[in-house]
């Protein structure tokens, strides 16, 4: 496949979240799901038991892209091994490739501390993800503060019953006497300009089993062929997928798009040297493991880019490793 030549910032954008991926969450419309973690847990206690089991749930399709969830006491209840608890079901996209769906639960003055139930086409649990995969994040660019998580779904079998079908979020009975710690806007201005943080104490957010969770789903197979061009001084080096001349490129900076014409394909980028890839491998694999993603995928972007040939299957490799 003919190598897209683009900053490394754009190919993981590209690659794996797309455009949705930094879009920002309307929290003032939502502004009533996390006003207030008593009345929430309040509602909580009244509610009952919807089902017997998970064979039992309505699962809503879950469309490629951005799902925006909001949690509140509208939605079914449900007795989890830690309790009682609001949740949201959904049926996985059919006919993709390997999933990548990032969950970002948003912090207001309240915030659900999410988990994640995985299970088989037969509703049988496959995984339980919780505070190993979910961490606060401060807020940057178009992302506000958020505990955050990425999940990543082997469909390469795709037929087989065993293969992880639907997905279930909640906030789990157990954290909800807890809070989270998030960076003091003054520090975070600080911060990003680098100037002294001042003396001030970070404000504690409390747990609710209400929240707001934006969803981001990426078809990893489809995103494999990048299309698109997000940086000018690179309009001019780009070359379609599967050295196919390419007729147009979409270029952009910021919100901003421009139709740049690409009339013939690049070169592709000559072999990396084995001692070059066997250290991109352990960069991404440490990466990883620390649970760097984005670090991540920067070096599987500049490793292709070099000519590597494996990065991306290290990548994939060493993240279901992760979260097994």
């Amino acid at each position: 496949m003919t190598l897209v030549k683009m900053s490394i910032a754009a190919a993981v954008t590209v690659w794996l979240t797309g455009c949705a991926g930094n879009m920002g969450v309307p929290l003032q419309e939502h502004a009533a799901v996390l006003d207030n973690a008593d009345q929430a847990k309040q509602a909580l206690s009244q509610a009952s038991n919807c089902c017997a089991g998970f064979n039992e749930f309505q699962y809503a399709n879950l469309p490629e892209g951005e799902t925006l969830l909001s949690l509140d006491g509208k939605q079914p209840s449900y007795r989890f091994d830690e309790g009682m608890s609001y949740f949201a079901a959904y049926r996985l996209p059919k006919d993709t490739g390997n999933l990548y769906i990032r969950l970002a639960s948003q912090v207001g003055k309240t915030v659900l501390q999410p988990k994640v139930v995985m299970l088989d086409a037969n509703f049988k649990v496959t995984r339980v993800l919780g505070e190993s995969v979910f961490s606060y994040q401060p807020a940057h660019l178009m992302d506000a503060d958020r505990i955050e998580g990425k999940v990543f779904v082997d469909r390469s079998m795709p037929g087989n019953p065993a293969s992880e079908t639907y997905m279930v979020v909640y906030a789990p009975a157990d954290q909800l006497s807890g809070a989270t710690t998030i960076l003091h806007p003054a520090k975070a201005f600080a911060r990003a300009n680098n100037t002294v943080e001042p003396d001030i104490k970070d404000p504690v957010i409390p747990h609710s089993p209400w929240g707001l969770v934006q969803i981001v789903v990426t078809d990893m197979a489809k995103a494999q062929g990048i299309e698109a061009v997000f940086t000018p001084e690179y309009a001019d080096k780009v070359a379609m997928s599967q050295a196919k001349p390419a007729t147009t490129a979409v270029v952009a900076t910021g919100a901003t798009a421009t139709a740049v014409a690409a009339t013939a394909p690049s070169k592709p980028a000559p072999a990396m040297l084995s001692e070059t890839e066997a250290f991109y491998q352990s960069q991404i694999e440490k990466a990883v493991k620390a649970g760097d993603i984005d670090k991540a995928m920067q070096l599987v972007s500049e490793a292709e880019r070099g000519g590597s040939s494996r990065a991306k299957s290290v990548f994939v490799d060493a993240v279901k490793k992760s979260q097994k």
